[in-house]
C-alpha cells in the first residue's frame, strides 16, 4: 500500500487540475459574452424616413456567414413586424458577401419594389 503522503499529493494534483479546467471554461464563457458580436451575427436595423420600410443588415465575425446572416435577419424582421395583425412585405437581397433584408407594411409596396424585386407577402 502507498504511503499517505503520496495519496495526499495525488489528491492535491487532481483538485488543482479540476479547478484549472473549471477556470478555463468560465474564462471562455466570459470572453465569448464580451465578444458576442465577433462570434455571432448581430442585426442592425435602419428605418427609412416617411415610410414603414426597414432595412436589416447583419454584421459579425468570421463565423457570420451567409446562412447566419439570413437567419438573424429573418428573426429580426419577424420581431419588427406583426404579420398576424397587418399584411407585411419582406424580401432578401444578396449583395456580394452581405445579405440585406427589407421589410415593410403593404402600403409601401411600390417603394419597396425599388429596393429589391423578389417580394414575399407575409
Amino acid at each position: 500500500m502507498a504511503p499517505k503522503s503520496n495519496n495526499i499529493f495525488n489528491l492535491i494534483q487532481v483538485v488543482f487540475i479540476v479547478l484549472s479546467l473549471v477556470a478555463a471554461v468560465e474564462y471562455f464563457k466570459y470572453s465569448t459574452r464580451i465578444n458576442y458580436d465577433w462570434f455571432h451575427c448581430t442585426p442592425q436595423v435602419t428605418t427609412f424616413p416617411n415610410s414603414s420600410i426597414k432595412q436589416v443588415i447583419s454584421v459579425g465575425g468570421p463565423s457570420c456567414d451567409k446562412r447566419g446572416q439570413t437567419k438573424s435577419i429573418t428573426k429580426r424582421l419577424s420581431r419588427e413586424f406583426e404579420p398576424n395583425q397587418d399584411d407585411v412585405l419582406f424580401c432578401i437581397q444578396d449583395d456580394g458577401n452581405k445579405i440585406i433584408g427589407f421589410g415593410s407594411k403593404f402600403e409601401d409596396k411600390s417603394e419597396l419594389e425599388s429596393y429589391c424585386a423578389n417580394i414575399i407577402a407575409w
